[in-house]
C-alpha cells in the first residue's frame, strides 16, 4: 500500500503538465491569440490547420506547413511566432530560446 501511495504523489504533479514537445513561456490568458486568430494569421501565411488545442503554453496545431508537410506545430499564444515543428518524432524546427 505505501508503494502505491508513492507512485501515486509521484506521478500526480507530472500528470497534470503540459503533455506537449515543447513549453513556451508564461503568457496571461487575455494576452493570447484567439484560436481564430492564430489560424488566420497563419493560413495567410500558406499553412493549413486540422485542429488546434493550447498546450505546454503554446498554441499545438496539427495540419500542415505552405510546402504541404504535414506536422504537428507549437506557436508562442501572444506572437503566433513558430517555436516547434515536429514531423512524426523528428524535430523540422525548433526555435532559440
Amino acid at each position: 500500500m505505501k508503494t502505491w501511495i508513492l507512485v501515486i504523489s509521484i506521478a500526480l504533479p507530472t500528470m497534470a503538465q503540459a503533455t506537449g514537445m515543447y513549453q513556451c513561456e508564461n503568457v496571461a490568458a487575455e494576452d493570447w491569440l484567439t484560436e481564430e486568430q492564430l489560424t488566420e494569421k497563419i493560413t495567410a501565411e500558406g499553412w493549413t490547420v486540422n485542429r488546434m488545442k493550447q498546450d505546454g503554453g503554446c498554441w499545438e496545431v496539427y495540419g500542415n506547413m505552405p510546402d504541404g508537410k504535414r506536422v504537428e506545430a507549437y506557436f508562442h499564444p501572444s506572437t503566433g511566432e513558430v517555436r516547434l515543428i515536429n514531423q512524426r518524432g523528428t524535430i523540422l524546427y525548433r526555435a532559440e530560446n
